[in-house]
């Protein structure tokens, strides 16, 4: 809110010392420049989000951080794409429908920034409505339809690099490297995921209790057997409790 209100200043007091001249420098500054925001904001979402889920360097306040940083990266970039979309209709570079229906402009291109585009605004809802799927379906459906991202992204970097001006060697070279750093990531993400769950597999009978969190309530009945990602999310929010009565702990001894 803060953001838009110094925004809405600025624009005001722009106007009235450049006019209409000040708004036309404007529209081209955002018709030049948003979709590469935007495209950068993609980027650093799939980053900062695989980053997130780290489990073995980071700390649970970081990974927290990283969450928080992950959500703001998403609702900035797509206000730029937003800008980008209505601006390039607006000047007549795109037609209204290549907006909404991929595959109407008759170029590969614009096609791909369509598609790329509506498929990260259907990620970022299903993100938004993440509690959902506990009550209504399964949490992998989330994460299937969450990590369509990792495609979604490639997409947009082609048609970044193809649709508007030509790239240069090192904005080429960037996202090239940015996409071997995610690819390496998935990978190790992969693997400790596989071997938890292989960890899981191992383990016959109930699991024990961590020590300091206590028994579950009488009468309460597991909910089905543990999967990885499922003991993961429990152990992260463990973890996280565990740190807040030791905070609060400290706050009472000071």
């Amino acid at each position: 809110m803060l953001i838009g209100a110094s925004a809405a200043a600025v624009l005001a007091v722009g106007i009235a010392v450049g006019g209409i001249g000040f708004l036309v420098a404007v529209r081209d500054l955002l018709e030049f420049y948003s979709g590469p925001v935007a495209l950068i904001a993609l980027s650093l979402t799939v980053m900062v989000g695989l980053a997130a889920t780290d489990r073995l360097v980071l700390t649970i306040r970081l990974r927290i951080l990283l969450q928080i940083a992950h959500r703001m990266i998403t609702m900035a970039g797509l206000a730029f794409l937003g800008v980008h979309v209505i601006l390039k209709v607006a000047m007549g570079k795109a037609d209204p429908v290549n907006a909404v229906l991929p595959f109407s402009s008759g170029r590969v291109a614009v096609d791909l920034g369509t598609l790329a585009a509506l498929g990260w605004l259907a990620i970022t809802l299903t993100g938004l409505v993440r509690a959902r799927f506990a009550t209504w379906g399964e949490p992998w459906m989330w994460r299937v339809a969450h990590s369509m991202a990792y495609l979604c992204w490639p997409i947009a970097i082609v048609h970044g690099l193809t649709a508007g001006r030509p790239a240069a060697l090192w904005v080429i070279l960037s996202y090239s490297a940015c996409l071997v750093l995610v690819g390496i990531g998935l990978v190790i993400r992969l693997l400790a995921t596989f071997r938890t769950g292989r960890a899981l597999d191992g383990r016959t009978g109930p699991v024990p209790p961590r020590r300091g969190l206590g028994a579950p309530p009488a009468g309460t009945e597991p909910i089905g057997e543990p999967t990885a990602d499922g003991a993961l999310e429990a152990e992260f929010w463990a973890s996280l409790r565990r740190e807040v009565r030791r905070r609060g702990r400290n706050e009472v001894r000071r």
